[in-house]
């Protein structure tokens, strides 16, 4: 790798494998541990003395300027007010060269001597050339040029009636002479031209006095300025020379804080096991300390960075120069972190932690790289550490694995014989009428409903650990929904004799937005251990809205008068397969599990569960679910809940089936069950062992032009299950409804069902009387096109789903 040059940037000519911006090793390896207050300080420091320097040399500007424009304005006055004495000086030489043309004239007449036309004609030719001066002098001078051009025609009359007179005395003689100037005296021009005179000298004169003020306050300001400035410049330099003393100070102090610092840094990079080192772009030379030499198992003090590049490791080499490269933006540096091993001479391998930053300025418009520092340090035990780490976690993911596979085998397994047997029941006491052997059978079936719950309870649990239980909230009617759990837990009250009421405190919302299936499931579960516990007195299921809660809740309280909970039972009651105590295990039984199920459901739902009790008096649950929006809610007062018809009532008013339906399962005893209560209803039934009896026979009845209104497909099954017989189906262009029965019982194994192209699920064991429900609901109420519809919808939404997981994790 080759480092940049003074101007040239370009990123492949840096591969930078470590460095860090805050450090610098001691001597010859810099560390730059200033942080950004103090470099802020310091700029402002670097730039006192050019400042201060540069608000003299512009105030001294600022004072020679003033000077100059005082010295130019005294100048320009001075001028004005020699200019007005040429006026008035020019004036003066205009009325006296008149006089003197007068003058020369009368001595001429008197005496008759023509020595005296000579001055004359010389005051003639001054009176001419003062005239022409004057107007030079006064032509930007406009009251002046007006006065000057009447005092001009003045003139030349006077010097033309002087010149008239003059002729009539040689071509008449005096005497005509004498009374051509009797005849002009009555003009009086030379007095018009001497108050015209003395009107134009005193605008001179005015103005003379204005600009001789102007030239005294021009001299007076240019010595205040210079004086001034001569001050401020004094002054100045005082302050530039004690800023400098002070900085200079400062720096000294700075200096020896710097020392003292690295020394800090360099003491911390020993504790933290850390080598420093330093790049200069320039040369590419590099510059290291002690530890970053036995680290990368180097021995020079100075190399080039090529030479450190040599002991990474090949397969880490691409990478950390991709890292460097990503670092080195000219414009906006980023800091830089990378991991890689080096090789040291003896073979071994070391992990080493690098981190840094490049550093850049700008020179003539162009960033430049200035500088490369950074700090390395030996990861190799974490490395280990977190290999180790990762051994444990994939044999514990294993293990996870191996338990929820075992989980749902089981609950196959177990679920699938519990079918048959529930279901035969239900067929023996359709069928029996003598009372003990209708007990015996109704024993049967509650022990194995029994064995079913704890099948279920111990689902939940895992799937809950592994985080694969999901709670879908939606709108519940609330009345409903206590109307149901009523009237199912009446029965178990009424058979140990105990109490059962349920009351609504107040107002409640007509629906709230929660998983129905879960908080059915919770409350059940609390009930029924609140009816367990209690032999005799009352339990209580009580409703109400808390609507100044923050956000308002409505609260479930399961009170009864049981044997209660002491503090100490308390503590672990909430933990997995944990009950009271022992004698508590033995007398009521349970797994232990219910209470644990149903604090994390109602977790899952942004709920809570607590508990009071007192040993010997009974026990108060509290479950509060969230209401998020109060906006729209109705409250009402609920009536009386009315308690449905028995199971057995059901099965009567069970619709009449009037359909050819096929059910595929690996069961004999299932298919026998589910083919008995659709016969049962007035289906037509045929049965297959197997998917690919069942895809067969299919085909084949479709083909013959008697095909099947609707299919029951079993999910596990061997040959081909139940999704690939599906698959098989729906691309063969079946769209019969094809109902999915399966031993798991999570919603997520329903989502997998119906996204393998099944229209509706059923989990096992079966519920004859949901079955037939389900099967009347398909072929009599719905269509195929309908259905369609809907499996064309899921797949969109299923799409979807797809991309926002993809967008998600890239």
């Amino acid at each position: 790798m080759e480092v940049v040059a003074a101007g040239d940037i370009e990123a492949r000519h840096v591969d930078a494998a470590h460095f860090e911006a805050f450090f610098h090793s001691r001597k010859k390896t810099r560390v730059n541990s200033t942080t950004t207050t103090e470099n802020q300080r310091s700029l402002t420091r670097s730039l006192v003395n050019p400042l201060a320097v540069a608000v003299v040399i512009i105030v001294l500007i600022i004072s020679g300027v003033i000077a100059f424009h005082n010295i130019r304005e005294l100048q320009e006055t001075r001028l004005k007010v020699g200019l007005t004495l040429k006026v008035l000086a020019s004036l003066a030489e205009i009325e006296g060269a008149v006089m003197d043309a007068e003058r020369g004239q009368r001595d001429y007449l008197i005496t008759g001597d023509s020595r005296h036309l000579d001055p004359f004609r010389e005051a003639v030719r001054r009176t001419e050339e003062g005239l022409k001066q004057f107007e030079e002098l006064t032509q930007d001078h406009a009251v002046q040029r007006a006065k000057f051009d009447e005092l001009k025609k003045l003139v030349e009359s006077r010097i033309r009636h002087l010149d008239a007179v003059l002729d009539v005395h040689a071509e008449e003689g005096p005497d005509a002479a004498r009374a051509a100037v009797i005849e002009n005296s009555g003009w009086n021009l030379m007095g018009e031209i001497e108050d015209l005179a003395v009107s134009m000298r005193k605008i001179e004169e005015d103005l003379l006095v204005v600009r001789e003020a102007m030239a005294t306050r021009a001299y007076r300001s240019g010595i205040v300025t210079s004086v001034s400035s001569t001050l401020i410049g004094l002054i100045l330099v005082g302050s530039v020379l004690y800023l400098l003393e002070r900085n200079r100070r400062k720096a000294e102090r700075d200096a020896l804080m710097l020392n003292a610092t690295r020394e800090r840094v360099q003491l911390a990079l020993d504790a933290a096991e850390m080598g420093a080192w330093n790049i200069d772009p320039k040369t590419n030379a590099m510059q290291t300390d002690e530890r970053y030499r036995r680290i990368h198992g180097v021995e020079r003090k100075e190399m080039t960075f090529e030479d450190s590049l040599k002991r990474i490791h090949p397969d880490d080499r691409a990478r950390v120069k991709q890292a460097v490269r990503a670092s080195m933006s000219p414009l906006d540096p980023s800091p830089y972190s990378v991991e890689y091993r080096v090789v040291h001479k003896d073979g071994s391998i070391r992990w080493v932690s690098s981190k840094g930053i490049a550093r850049a300025s700008k020179r003539r418009g162009a960033a430049v790289l200035t500088s490369f520092d950074g700090t390395v340090a030996d990861v190799t035990e974490r490395k280990r550490q977190e290999e180790r780490l990762q051994r444990s976690e994939q044999i514990a993911l294993a293990a996870n694995q191996s338990k929820s596979e075992f989980l749902a085998n089981m609950s196959h397994e177990i679920r699938t014989p519990m079918a048959a047997i529930l279901g035969y029941a239900d067929v023996l006491l359709g069928h029996l009428e003598d009372p003990d052997n209708r007990n015996c059978v109704m024993i049967m079936k509650r022990n194995g409903e029994h064995l079913l719950s704890l099948i279920n309870d111990i689902l939940d649990l895992s799937r809950i650990e592994a985080g694969k239980l999901s709670v879908d909230a939606e709108p519940v009617p609330l009345p409903r929904l206590v109307g149901d759990i009523q009237s199912l837990m009446q029965v178990r009250a009424d058979e140990k004799n105990v109490d059962f009421q349920v009351e609504f405190e107040g107002r409640v919302p007509q629906s709230i937005e929660t998983d129905p299936t879960r908080l059915r499931q919770v409350l059940i579960n609390l009930i029924g251990n609140a009816i367990k516990f209690t032999d005799e007195g009352d339990v209580r299921l009580k409703v109400r809205f808390v609507e100044g809660a923050d956000p308002p809740v409505v609260e479930f309280s399961i009170v009864d008068t049981g044997i209660g909970i002491s503090k100490e039972q308390q503590d672990r009651l909430f933990k997995p397969f944990s009950q009271g105590d022992a004698s508590v295990t033995r007398k009521y039984g349970g797994s232990g599990l219910g209470l644990a199920i149903s604090q994390r459901l109602i977790e899952m739902m942004e709920g809570e569960m607590s508990l009071e009790s007192e040993l010997g008096e009974g026990s108060t649950f509290y479950v509060r679910l969230p209401v998020h929006t109060v906006e729209g809610i109705e409250l009402v007062k609920p009536d009386l809940v009315r308690q449905p018809p028995r199971p057995e009532e059901l099965l009567a008013e069970a619709p009449t089936l009037d359909c050819r339906v096929l059910v595929v399962d690996d069961r004999r005893d299932v298919r026998h069950i589910s083919q008995h209560f659709l016969e049962k209803a007035g289906a037509k039934v045929d049965t297959a062992e197997d998917g690919q009896q069942g895809v067969d026979a299919a085909i084949q009845a479709r083909d013959s032009g008697d095909p099947f209104d609707l299919i029951v497909m079993d999910m596990q099954m061997p040959v081909v299950d139940g999704l690939q017989a599906t698959a098989l189906l729906r691309s063969a262009g079946i769209d019969w409804p094809i109902i999915a029965l399966t031993a798991d019982a999570m919603k997520g194994d329903r989502d997998r069902c119906l996204n393998g192209g099944c229209d509706d699920y059923l989990s096992k064991p079966i519920d004859h009387i949901k079955l037939v429900n389900m099967v009347a609901s398909y072929t009599q109420e719905m269509d195929t096109s309908e259905l369609v519809e809907r499996r064309y919808l899921r797949a969109n939404q299923l799409q979807q789903k797809i991309e926002r997981e993809g967008r998600a994790r890239s």
